[in-house]
């Protein structure tokens, strides 16, 4: 009966759909320019938010969150993740926002493209995606982040959206490679780094704080479901004088996971990390 069961088993994973990547090309992708100014606030400020909007299914519902929630609304970065094109259109185009988005792969089950974006109404100067290791193990869809230079108030701010995989497609090794992939790309700069979204993980962070960078949501409280949290803001060469966090949780929000917001105030002088 054992026996029977584990060809069974076999028989359903070989006939299972797989994943379409882009691992040697920049795949599909799309950008588009600010139609909106960026928000009169104090110069030494920074307001950073992160969100997975589930599949992108509800973007129209997430992009008046976006917009009107006073805890999310006039972002100077906006980060998500699990977006297809027409999701990263319509919330650009609610924020008036300029935005950069690549996907990482084709999903069998979704039918549709997936991968993050990147939003700002401050000039995204350029762009790129950068490939992580470790496909999954029973689909094979594969994972990439998007990297953005934006400039703020003159001033160039590289940031990462990223969502690495789950411990059950990759394993924990698997996750400290994706984000150890990140890290080293970002230490091609000395420049201030922003790296932001889901982190499918509750420890692997500590690999940025070994690398100085601030762990700004480290006690964000639950982000996802099953009360973990996994989204999360990282910040690197930031003159920082100090940061406020939270998430909203609402009863009915248009995903799985909270957004989650940063506004950092910046020091006047000095270096930070």
């Amino acid at each position: 009966m054992h026996r029977w069961f584990a060809l069974g088993l076999v028989a359903a994973l070989v006939s299972c759909a797989q994943g379409v990547n882009y691992p040697t090309t920049p795949g599909p992708c799309i950008a588009g320019s600010p139609t909106a100014e960026p928000v009169a606030r104090s110069g030494d400020t920074l307001k950073i938010v992160t969100w997975n909007i589930k599949w992108g299914i509800e973007a129209t519902a997430a992009a008046e969150m976006l917009a009107t929630d006073d805890s999310l609304k006039d972002a100077d970065i906006v980060v998500l993740q699990e977006m297809n094109e027409d999701a990263v259109r319509e919330v650009a185009a609610r924020l008036g926002a300029g935005y950069v988005y690549y996907a990482a792969t084709f999903h069998p089950r979704m039918q549709r493209h997936v991968g993050n974006a990147i939003l700002s109404r401050w000039p995204i100067t350029d762009d790129r995606k950068l490939v992580l290791p470790h496909d999954a193990w029973l689909i094979g869809t594969g994972r990439a982040a998007v990297i953005a230079t934006v400039t703020v108030r003159g001033e160039s701010l590289r940031v990462y959206g990223v969502h690495f995989a789950t411990a059950m497609a990759v394993g924990d090794h698997g996750i400290r490679d994706q984000l150890r992939t990140v890290i080293r790309n970002a230490d091609s700069t000395a420049g201030p780094v922003l790296i932001a979204g889901d982190f499918n993980s509750t420890r692997a962070g500590g690999l940025l704080l070994d690398q100085g960078y601030t762990w700004h949501t480290r006690r964000i409280g639950p982000t996802a479901a099953g009360g973990l949290a996994l989204d999360h803001i990282f910040t690197r060469n930031l003159p920082i004088a100090g940061s406020r966090v939270g998430s909203v949780n609402r009863k009915q929000l248009p995903s799985d996971h909270r957004p989650v917001w940063a506004l950092i105030t910046l020091a006047a002088s000095g270096s930070g990390t």
